[in-house]
């Protein structure tokens, strides 16, 4: 049984999967609008920066996290084929294929960090900009995020609807895997 969460805080786009649907690894189930934080008061361009760079690692964050759950995931399946494999319960095939997964899970990991790290410097950019600028700008645009499948299988309920506002971590999706 796979969950597939909210990476983040906002509203349902689209849906790309439904009940039924087969699904593989890695495959959009929604797309969800990030939101800038509503704000009472006029903000400077240099502020309205601030809050896309903020809103960048917010969704690197999440990125980061998801990634993560993915390499523990195929770590101990690697860990619990390999003695499998030794007492002939399991192919070196199974273990290979697994292996792999986890290779490209490190790989998204090490993709996804970077892209943190990226929105790290974007926000420290942001705000030096506010320092030396007070130059207005056009209020920042939403951004999309897609909750993907961590697994392959067969979508068994899809728990939301276009426009819905979601929180990050609400379960969206769950997936039987095959």
């Amino acid at each position: 049984m796979i969950v597939v969460n909210a990476p983040a805080a906002g509203e349902v786009r689209r849906l790309l999967a439904r009940e039924g649907m087969e699904v593989v690894e890695g495959q959009p189930i929604a797309e969800i609008a990030i939101h800038p934080a509503a704000q009472s008061a006029p903000t400077t361009g240099a502020d309205e920066r601030q809050a896309r760079a903020a809103l960048s690692i917010q969704a690197a964050e999440a990125e980061v996290e998801a990634a993560r759950t993915e390499v523990v995931r195929h770590e101990v399946e690697v860990q619990r084929l390999t003695p499998l494999v030794s007492s002939g319960q399991a192919s070196q095939g199974d273990l290979d294929g697994e292996r792999v997964l986890y290779e490209r899970a490190q790989q998204r990991l090490q993709r996804a960090k970077t892209a943190a790290q990226q929105a790290q410097s974007g926000l420290v950019a942001a705000r030096q900009q506010s320092l030396n600028s007070s130059i207005a700008t056009p209020s920042p645009a939403e951004q999309i995020v897609a909750a993907r499948a961590s697994g392959a299988g067969t979508v068994s309920a899809v728990n939301i609807r276009i426009g819905e506002s979601v929180v990050t971590g609400q379960p969206l999706a769950t997936i039987h895997a095959h």
